[in-house]
């Protein structure tokens, strides 16, 4: 796999599934990009693909302004590192918080995204959701 092939597929997970838009939803676009196999992993779990996506429709709903903005991307062999930046303004209950969506976050992430067969097999990842809860004012 080619870094350009690589990219479009990453690109697509973060664009599409990640970022709220009106073109399609989390549950297509990872039915098309992801493997049946597809783990998502991070420090306290691993998820399939149908459960990755239903929490992303979920962040849908609470995000409506979504967005997930790769800042830097690195290739090495079948697996492309991503830092990103998460931002949004929730609206309802949200990580144990009621919100009117008048406050916004603005958090890093990190993600290793393995592909295998031209679709996403993998991908470990770690967001500051600690900081979002702090922006979005708990106390």
């Amino acid at each position: 796999m080619t870094p350009i092939e690589a990219r479009a597929i990453v690109t697509e997970f973060y664009e599409k599934a990640l970022t709220v838009n009106a073109e399609t939803n989390p549950t297509a676009v990872l039915e098309r990009i992801a493997a049946d196999g597809f783990e998502s992993i991070s420090t306290q779990e691993r998820k399939p693909r149908a459960v990755l996506a239903k929490q992303l429709e979920g962040f849908w709903r609470a995000i409506p302004d979504l967005k997930w903005e790769p800042q830097d991307l690195v290739f090495e062999g079948h697996k492309v590192v991503v830092r990103s930046v998460a931002s949004g303004s929730p609206k309802g209950p949200f990580m144990g918080l009621t919100l009117d969506g008048a406050r916004s976050f603005r958090i890093d992430t990190v993600d290793i995204h393995e592909i295998e067969d031209g679709r996403l097999a993998r991908v470990h990842h770690v967001e500051d959701w600690a900081t979002a809860i702090r922006q979005l004012g708990a106390r």
